[in-house]
C-alpha cells in the first residue's frame, strides 16, 4: 500500500469507524489505513486465544517428564501448570485410544 501525502495529517479520530479508531489509537494510524485499505468491507473477528492447537503442539513435544519442564512451559505458553497437565492428559487419553 502506498501512503499518499494527504494520509500525513490522518488522526484515530478521522478514522470512520470505532472499530478503526481503537486500532489507529492502539497500534497506529498507519496500520488502521492498511487494514482499511487493503481489507475494504471486510468483517474481521480476532480470536482470544489464536495459536491454542501450536502451543498444546509444542507443550506435547518438548516435555520431558519432568516437574521443571512443567514450570517452563506454563511460563512460556503463558499458561498454569494445571492447564499443562490437562494438555498432556488429554494427549496420553488421545494416543493411548488411537493404539486400541
Amino acid at each position: 500500500m502506498d501512503f499518499k501525502p494527504w494520509m500525513e495529517n490522518i488522526t484515530a479520530e478521522d478514522m470512520p469507524n470505532e472499530d478503526l479508531q481503537f486500532l489507529a489509537k492502539e497500534a497506529g494510524v498507519k496500520y488502521a489505513l492498511m487494514f482499511l485499505f487493503l481489507f475494504p468491507g471486510l468483517t474481521v473477528t480476532i480470536p482470544k486465544n489464536p495459536f491454542g492447537r501450536l502451543k498444546e503442539n509444542y507443550i506435547v513435544k518438548n516435555y520431558d517428564g519432568t516437574k521443571t519442564s512443567i514450570n517452563r512451559l506454563a511460563i512460556e505458553c503463558e499458561l498454569s501448570q494445571r492447564h499443562i497437565y490437562r494438555i498432556l492428559e488429554k494427549h496420553i487419553k488421545k494416543t493411548s485410544n488411537f493404539k486400541n
